[in-house]
């Protein structure tokens, strides 16, 4: 408790809350003969002020790491990300209405829900860009992770599969509507996951010899610092994407084997 009476405290804006409430109620004592409906008030007034401090103090407002994770924009934490419903992804997908932008290696789960192929065409539809980046299934990255999935799964062949896929769901668009896809593959070091939806992020930072759908992940949000979570990973996708190879009908086959 004492850490958390000395965080707070710490803090202007509660400690002259604290000894506003002390002082109104110790000025109410003297008018308790003179006038007590005034010392009822300044009593009242005061207690509550004070209600108001201890309570706080109990809750997660006078917790240094809760406020530390606030102003970094951390708002969501998943020991797993399995732990997320499976529809709830795809809803955050319909939901976007600037960006979607989905950095990963096979996007497998993505691939395999049924509910993603109509929210993918919905939003390109609606005019709103998609941007998908795989780990190249020809690169070291891809031949590392197939070394640490070796038991699991065999990761390179499911990429193949992915982009294949997905593939076949562009073709089937429109002219317009499959400008608004863009696919990438990239070959780098297969350590980070995101789904960027508009101006918040589920990160996932991938575990080796782990599937990455048990990986941790976390939810970020955008603000003014630059160097809040949001804006490390936005640096780290934007600089993923310059170094990508965007896949066109001339270079498809090279991918989906």
């Amino acid at each position: 408790m004492i850490p958390r009476v000395k965080f707070l405290f710490r803090q202007p804006h509660w400690s002259n809350l604290f000894w506003t409430g002390v002082g109104l109620v110790m000025l109410g004592v003297p008018f308790w003969h003179v006038s007590p409906t005034s010392a009822e008030i300044l009593s009242g007034i005061g207690g509550s002020i004070l209600a108001t401090v201890i309570v706080t103090l109990t809750g997660p407002t006078a917790d240094e790491l809760y406020q530390r994770f606030r102003s970094l924009r951390v708002t969501g934490f998943w020991s797993h990300r399995n732990e997320v419903e499976n529809d709830q992804w795809v809803k955050w997908l319909r939901a976007a209405q600037v960006r979607c932008i989905l950095l990963g290696h096979s996007h497998g789960e993505w691939l395999r829900d049924d509910g993603f192929e109509p929210a993918l065409v919905e939003r390109l539809r609606a005019g709103k860009t998609v941007e998908m980046f795989f780990l190249d299934p020809t690169g070291q990255g891809a031949a590392l992770r197939q070394e640490e999935e070796r038991e699991k799964r065999d990761t390179r062949d499911t990429i193949h599969r992915s982009i294949k896929k997905l593939w076949t769901i562009a073709e089937g668009l429109g002219a317009e509507d499959r400008e608004h896809l863009i696919v990438w593959v990239y070959d780098g070091t297969p350590s980070l996951g995101v789904t960027w939806i508009d101006n918040w992020m589920i990160v996932t930072h991938y575990l080796a010899g782990s599937t990455n759908r048990t990986s941790p992940a976390l939810r970020v949000e955008a603000q003014a610092d630059i160097t809040c979570p949001y804006a490390v990973y936005e640096h780290n996708v934007n600089h993923i994407r310059t170094r990508a190879k965007r896949l066109t009908n001339e270079n498809i086959n090279r991918y989906i084997q």
